[in-house]
C-alpha cells in the first residue's frame, strides 16, 4: 500500500465514523447532536456516502485521486450546508 492509500483510507474511515455517529443520532440511539433532525440526517447522509464512496474508488477502482476529493467533499459540503443553514435561518 502506498502512502497515498493510507491517508485516504484513514480519511473515508474517519468520515464513515462521523457518518454513523450522525445516523445514530438522527435514529435517537445517541442523543448527542446539537443540531437539528434534518439536519442530522443530511451529515449522516453526506458522510456515509462519501466516505463508503472514498473506500470504494481507493481499493476497487485504484483512483486515488478521485478519492482523495470524493475524502475531502462532506467536509467541503458540510460547512456549505450549514452557512446556508445559518443565513436562512431566524435565530431569537
Amino acid at each position: 500500500m502506498t502512502f497515498s492509500k493510507i491517508v485516504i483510507s484513514l480519511i473515508s474511515g474517519v468520515n464513515t465514523y462521523i457518518g454513523c455517529w450522525f445516523l445514530l443520532n438522527a435514529f435517537h440511539i445517541l442523543q448527542s447532536s446539537k443540531y437539528s433532525k434534518t439536519a442530522t440526517i443530511v451529515f449522516a447522509f453526506i458522510f456515509l456516502t462519501m466516505g463508503i464512496l472514498g473506500i470504494y474508488l481507493t481499493f476497487e477502482k485504484n483512483n486515488t485521486r478521485a478519492a482523495f476529493w470524493v475524502g475531502f467533499g462532506p467536509w467541503i459540503l458540510s460547512l456549505v450546508f450549514m452557512l446556508i443553514v445559518m443565513l436562512s435561518s431566524d435565530y431569537k
